[in-house]
C-alpha cells in the first residue's frame, strides 16, 4: 500500500489535485491544489495546469467522468475469477464494439444485503480517445498515473475515509460538477450503486441565459453571486431581480431531485434491493455551495441534506498558504481528488482502476515476464560462477540452460494445460446444452402424461388429442426462457446467436366431459386443480412446467396448453 498518492480531478473548466500522505492512522494533506482550464479540458491545457502545481512526481490515480465514462451492471452467478475474467472480457468487447471504438474497462463485483443466487458486478469503461490523451498529460508533467478511477466511486472513498455513516443507515452521495454529476450510494461502508450523468452547475447557468438574454460569463456571475434556491416560504430576496433569478432556477433544480429520484429506482433494479430507501443526502462539489441548494433538497427528498467536507480530519499543517487560501470555502470542490488519493492510500478502499490495454501487457510484462527472466538470469549466473573453475565448466552450463529449458517447457505445459482446460470447459457446456435442447421434447412429453394420468380420476372427463407443436422463444439457459429482459442491450450479433435460434416444445391437449356431467365448471375446476398439483413436483430438464387452461364451450370440449415455466426450478427439485 502506497504511503504517498496523488489524486487528479480534471473538471470541465478546472483541474483538482490532492497529494496525500499516510502514516499510520493519520493522513497529511501535502498540497490541495486547484487550476482553472481556460475555457475547457483540453489535454495541453491539462498538463499546463498541472505543471503550474509545482507538484513533482508520486503514484497518481485519474478521476474520470462525463459522457465517454459507462458505469454497467451485470448479474453472474457464483463463479471463479478466470471464469469471471472471461465474462468480463465479452462484455468488455461488446461494448467497444457498439461504441466504435477500443475502451479501457475494469470491473468489481458488489457486496451487496440480499441474498441471491447471482453476483452482481460493477463494470466502468472509458473510451481510450478520452483518457489517454488525458493519462499522457498527467505523466508529462512527471506523475506516475497508470489509470483511471470513476468519480463516483472515488466520492465513495472519500466518504469511506472522511465521512461519517451510521450503521444501517442508506446514504446517497451527490458530487454536483459545473457540467456532470457523479453519484453514489452506500450502506455500513459498502458501495451500492455508482452512476455519472451530464448536467450540474451549468444548467442554472443556461437558465439564466435564456429567461434575462445575458452573455454565459453574466449569467454564471449572476448565479453565483444572486442565485438562492431557498425555498420560498424561507427565502428573502433583496431585491425583485434577485426574486425573478430565484424563481428561474427553480426548474433546473427540479430536474436535479428527478434525477436523484430515478436514480434510487435503477438502484433498487439493479441490486434487487427493493426496500431501498435513502436515509440521507450528502451533497459535494462545486455547485453544492450555491445558496440554499441544501434547504431546497431537504424540503423537497423529505431526508436529512448536508455537505460533505473532504478536508475534514485531514491533517493541513503541510499545506503551503496558497493552499490553505484555495480550500477555504471551497473544501467541497476536492471531493473526488481526495477520494482518488484515498483510492490508492486506504486498505478498506473500493478498488477500482480503469486501464489501457498497453498498461495492462505493461504490468503483465513487469510483473511476471520481467521477474521470470531476472530468475532465470540470476540462476544461469549462479552456475557459471559455481563451476568456472571446474575442468567440466562448460559441460555443467549447458546442463544448467538444458535445466533451465525444462522448467521454461515445464511453464508452458501448464499454461498450455490451463488454456486447453478453460477451452474445453467452455465446449463441454455448450455440448450440455445441445444435449438438453434434444431432450427436452421427449422429457416434457413424459412429464406431461405421467400428470395426466396421475390427475384422470374423474368419470366425466377423457382426453382425446394430445399434440406437440413448436414455438420459438428467445431462451437462456442460464437465465429465462422468452424473458424480453435478456435481449435488452444485446447486440444483433448476440440475438441472432445459438440461444436465440432454439425452438421449444408447447404440448396441447383436448378434452371433453361426458353428457351427464352433473356440474362441468366444478369438475373441469377440479381436474385442473389436480393437475398443477401434480405438475408442482414435475420438471423438463431443470424447468417447471406451466399450465395454461381453457374452460369447456356449449360442446363442454375444453383445451390444456402446457409450456416451460419462466423460471428455473431449484436445484435438486
Amino acid at each position: 500500500m502506497a504511503s504517498q498518492a496523488v489524486g487528479i480531478d480534471i473538471g470541465s473548466h478546472a483541474v483538482k489535485i490532492a497529494v496525500l500522505e499516510r502514516k499510520g492512522a493519520t493522513t497529511k494533506a501535502l498540497r490541495l491544489f486547484r487550476a482553472t482550464l481556460a475555457g475547457d479540458s483540453d489535454p495541453a491545457r491539462v498538463q499546463g495546469a498541472i505543471q503550474r502545481s509545482g507538484i513533482r512526481g508520486g503514484k497518481g490515480l485519474l478521476g474520470i467522468t462525463g459522457r465517454d465514462l459507462i458505469i454497467r451492471y451485470t448479474h453472474v452467478p457464483p463463479v471463479p475469477d478466470w471464469r469471471l475474467k472471461l465474462l468480463m472480457q465479452f462484455e468488455i468487447n461488446e461494448v467497444s464494439g457498439q461504441s466504435g471504438g477500443q475502451v479501457a474497462a475494469d470491473y468489481r463485483r458488489l457486496k451487496l444485503p440480499v441474498e441471491s443466487d447471482e453476483e452482481t458486478v460493477l463494470v466502468a469503461l472509458a473510451r481510450n480517445t478520452w483518457l489517454q490523451p488525458r493519462l499522457s498529460a498527467a505523466r508529462g508533467a512527471g506523475f506516475k498515473v497508470g489509470g483511471g478511477c470513476p468519480n463516483s466511486v472515488a466520492i465513495f472513498n472519500a466518504f469511506l475515509a472522511r465521512g461519517e455513516w451510521k450503521e444501517g443507515e442508506t446514504t446517497f452521495l451527490v458530487s454536483l460538477g459545473r457540467e456532470n454529476i457523479d453519484m453514489a450510494i452506500q450502506r455500513d461502508g459498502e458501495l451500492l450503486f455508482a452512476r455519472n450523468m451530464s448536467g450540474g452547475g451549468h444548467t442554472f447557468t443556461e437558465a439564466i441565459m435564456n429567461a434575462f438574454g445575458l452573455a454565459e460569463a453574466k449569467a454564471e456571475k449572476n448565479k453565483v453571486t444572486k442565485g438562492d434556491l431557498t425555498p420560498r416560504s424561507k427565502a428573502r430576496y433583496p431585491d425583485s431581480t434577485a426574486e425573478k433569478l430565484a424563481n428561474t432556477m427553480q426548474g433546473p433544480a427540479g430536474q436535479l431531485v428527478s434525477m436523484i429520484q430515478s436514480s434510487v429506482m435503477i438502484c433498487r433494479a439493479q441490486t434487487k434491493i427493493a426496500d431501498l430507501n435513502v436515509d440521507r443526502l450528502v451533497l459535494t462539489g462545486g455547485t453544492a455551495r450555491m445558496k440554499g441548494i441544501v434547504d431546497y433538497f431537504q424540503a423537497n427528498m423529505s431526508v436529512p441534506v448536508e455537505l460533505f467536507d473532504p478536508a475534514r480530519d485531514l491533517d493541513l499543517s503541510a499545506l503551503p498558504a496558497a493552499d490553505q487560501e484555495e480550500i477555504g470555502e471551497n473544501a467541497a470542490d476536492f471531493a473526488a481528488a481526495v477520494g482518488l488519493a484515498q483510492s490508492l492510500l486506504q486498505p478498506t478502499a473500493y478498488k477500482l482502476e480503469v486501464l489501457t490495454e498497453s498498461e495492462k501487457k505493461k504490468r503483465q510484462f513487469l510483473g511476471r515476464t520481467i521477474w521470470a527472466l531476472g530468475a532465470a538470469a540470476a540462476a544461469l549466473v549462479l552456475v557459471v560462477l559455481l563451476f568456472k573453475t571446474k575442468a567440466d565448466a562448460i559441460e555443467e552450463v549447458r546442463a544448467a540452460n538444458k535445466a533451465l529449458e525444462g522448467i521454461e517447457n515445464k511453464y508452458k505445459r501448464v499454461r498450455d494445460w490451463k488454456t486447453g482446460t478453460e477451452a474445453k470447459e467452455l465446449d463441454r457446456r455448450q455440448k450440455e446444452i445441445a444435449l438438453r435442447v434434444r431432450r427436452l421434447p421427449g422429457t416434457f412429453t413424459r412429464a406431461v402424461i405421467g400428470a395426466l394420468r396421475k390427475s384422470n380420476e374423474s368419470k366425466y372427463i377423457y382426453i382425446e388429442k394430445l399434440d406437440m407443436e413448436p414455438e420459438k422463444r428467445s431462451f437462456d439457459l442460464d437465465g429465462n426462457p422468452g424473458d424480453p429482459q435478456s435481449q435488452i442491450g444485446a447486440s444483433e450479433e448476440a440475438r441472432k446467436n445459438i440461444h436465440a435460434q432454439k425452438v421449444w416444445p408447447v404440448v396441447t391437449v383436448q378434452g371433453q366431459l361426458v353428457e351427464d356431467t352433473p356440474d362441468v365448471g366444478t369438475v373441469f375446476a377440479d381436474y385442473v386443480s389436480a393437475l398443477k398439483r401434480n405438475l408442482a413436483g414435475l420438471t423438463a430438464e431443470g424447468w417447471k412446467i406451466d399450465l395454461k387452461s381453457k374452460s369447456p364451450d356449449s360442446n363442454k370440449r375444453f383445451s390444456l396448453t402446457f409450456e416451460i415455466q419462466a423460471v428455473k426450478a431449484a436445484e435438486g427439485s
